[in-house]
């Protein structure tokens, strides 16, 4: 089997129903849980009906008489994973319902914009199919179509429809809800059967000619049995090379050690913190120290500067006192010009003078002790500060020393193991993943091998039972749905019968159970589907939408002379609390009486017909 990658997926965005002088009818849809709930005939099944007719049915909506005027359908669709948002339109009337357009923008926007005509043809270059199946990144092409004659069908959008959507008449039906109708005499059962297999295998369903030769065929077969086999021989040879290359330890023991080693990393990555963060303070305060000691320096510098003059002033006063000695020393001559005597200026020779002259000598000379007093202080702070920041150097050095030859080498040595212990971990999930595609392929030589016993009797193309490994993993997504709604009890069985294709509880057939308790199991069936495919990468649209899933029509049972067996107490709001809980990945759309409980509502996107004009909306068509 071929897994399928699944890349996107469809998303509902709005259903819009126009008419000339009409109010648009809309209803917006999110992704996750949408329901659409209140009384009854109020439009909700002519909803689900316009759906199915835009996403391309042969049957135009049957119009109540409150859509009388209303002629065109429109679909507002957006693809998951490109993001890309397009409307289709298509119109109600006879004369052009077998038409369908697209626009590639926001409905809103449709003004601005142009429709291109789709071709309803599945192989024509562009058709709505094909539109919707490259969404999907759906590679199917073939299902057979006729058992009998063995003629094959294109896999078309068409082909998802029974397993995406369900009306009200076939919620509650006792046939298998693969079909659209009861598989007797039905001309459709062979392509949507063969559809089914396809969906939860993977595979396409190759045509046969039936010219050929069954020896020829049973060569062909046999070809693919050896070339699995061969496959099956190598990833057994690698898986023995890397159990024999290292000492392959269990998954479970490689998580439990790298985890350890990891929190061993994160202790000594927070010790490596704390010392970055103490050597970065280091250094501002040595940053910090510098600066002050340049200051200090240059204090001392300008001081120095400062007692040069202060000298100099004293230099000046003691050649000042000098001088007046040696002119006092002089002989008192005439002038050999003006034969007077030499005149001393009055103040030279005043005591006064003298005195503020050595007043000056003393107050220099004490600002000369202060300012040396004041030079030795500064000068044995910056010593101190010097000694604070060889204490710093010399930390900071033991702080780096630390990182670089302790801490980080041990760090670096225990990443180097988890590395190790990563690319054994990755060999053991090598050897995990090898068992699952030697399992794979078995089961898929096991296919071949039926079939090739089978090949005498075939016509055409023999439809093989779904194999027990596909239906396993289905009736186990199954089982989930209905044991969390509470419809079956922890000990219940949930199988498929390959005959009927068809559920079975507790090996009771679910044709036996009541007409609402069928609506139920129908309703897990095709989600489950859904669950199945995308948790296992298989092409899926990604959108399931019911109609009526909880409502039991007992006028009808009355009628058929069945026994209505109810629904299980609590069912019926736990399966809303169930899919409320869904991954938002996945698009539920539902049409139902039935409202889920406020808790519910408040956590998804929810819409109440209310019947009345007069209380909210009244349905699907406005007044």
């Amino acid at each position: 089997m071929k897994g399928i990658e699944m890349h996107s997926r469809l998303i509902l965005k709005k259903l819009v129903l126009t008419g000339n002088g009409k109010r648009n009818a809309v209803i917006n849809f999110h992704e996750g849980l949408n329901v659409i709930a209140g009384a009854s005939d109020t439009g909700k099944s002519f909803a689900f009906e316009c759906i199915n007719f835009i996403l391309g049915s042969s049957e135009v909506p049957s119009c109540p008489p409150e859509a009388k005027g209303y002629q065109t359908v429109y679909m507002e669709i957006k693809d998951s994973c490109q993001q890309e948002i397009f409307t289709l339109k298509r119109d109600l009337s006879k004369d052009d319902n077998k038409s369908i357009f697209i626009c590639y923008s926001e409905y809103k926007d449709i003004g601005q914009s142009t429709f291109e005509k789709l071709s309803a043809i599945h192989k024509a270059k562009k058709s709505l199919s094909k539109k919707l199946l490259d969404m999907c990144d759906c590679p199917y092409e073939t299902v057979i179509g006729n058992k009998t004659k063995g003629t094959s069908q294109s896999f078309t959008f068409r082909s998802f429809i029974p397993m995406i959507m369900m009306g009200e008449l076939r919620v509650t039906e006792k046939h298998s809800a693969i079909y659209r109708m009861n598989p007797k005499g039905s001309n459709f059962a062979t392509a949507e059967l063969t559809s089914f297999q396809t969906v939860i295998s993977g595979n396409d369903y190759e045509k046969i000619d039936k010219k050929d030769n069954p020896e020829i065929v049973k060569a062909k077969l046999r070809g693919q049995i050896e070339e699995l086999s061969h496959m099956i021989d190598e990833l057994r040879i690698e898986n023995a090379n890397l159990e024999a290359k290292n000492e392959i330890k269990d998954g479970s023991y490689l998580t439990k050690k790298i985890k350890e080693i990891n929190e061993f990393i994160d202790s000594k990555n927070e010790e490596v913190k704390k010392y970055e963060i103490e050597f970065e303070q280091l250094q501002m305060e040595s940053d910090d120290i510098k600066r002050k000691i340049y200051r200090l320096n240059d204090n001392i510098d300008k001081f120095h500067l400062l007692k040069k003059n202060y000298l100099s002033d004293l230099e000046r006063l003691e050649f000042i006192f000098d001088a007046h000695d040696l002119t006092q020393q002089l002989v008192d001559v005439e002038c050999p010009i003006c034969h007077s005597h030499m005149q001393v200026e009055e103040a030279e020779s005043s005591n006064d003078y003298f005195i503020a002259l050595s007043s000056e000598r003393t107050k220099i000379e004490i600002q000369l002790s202060e300012l040396d007093d004041t030079i030795s202080d500064m000068q044995s702070e910056v010593e101190e500060e010097e000694q604070i920041l060889k204490d710093i150097e010399i930390k900071s050095e033991s702080i780096s020393q630390e990182l670089n030859t302790i801490l980080l080498p041990v760090i670096s040595e225990k990443f180097a193991e988890v590395q190790a212990l990563l690319e054994i971990q990755e060999q053991v999930n090598l050897i995990l993943r090898n068992n699952e595609k030697v399992k794979k392929y078995n089961d898929r030589i096991s296919d071949l091998t039926n079939k090739m016993d089978n090949t005498k009797t075939d016509k055409g193309n023999k439809i093989e039972p779904v194999a027990e490994s596909y239906l396993s993993g289905l009736c186990n997504e199954i089982y989930v749905l209905l044991r969390e709604c509470n419809f079956i009890e922890k000990e219940a069985e949930v199988k498929f019968n390959n005959t009927t294709h068809d559920l079975e509880i507790d090996n009771k057939a679910k044709a036996s159970f009541g007409k609402g308790a069928r609506a139920i199991i129908n309703s897990a069936f095709l989600l489950g589907i859904m669950n199945y495919c995308l948790n296992r990468d298989l092409c899926h649209p990604g959108v399931v939408v019911l109609d009526s899933p909880l409502t039991t029509y007992k006028e009808k049972d009355k009628k058929n002379g069945e026994n209505d067996e109810s629904v299980g107490e609590g069912t019926k709001e736990k399966f809303y609390t169930m899919l409320a809980s869904e991954e938002t990945s996945k698009q539920i759309i539902i049409f139902d009486n039935e409202e889920p409980n406020e808790e519910v509502k408040g956590k998804i996107s929810y819409l109440h017909f209310s019947g009345e004009a007069s209380i909210g909306r009244k349905g699907f068509i406005p007044e």
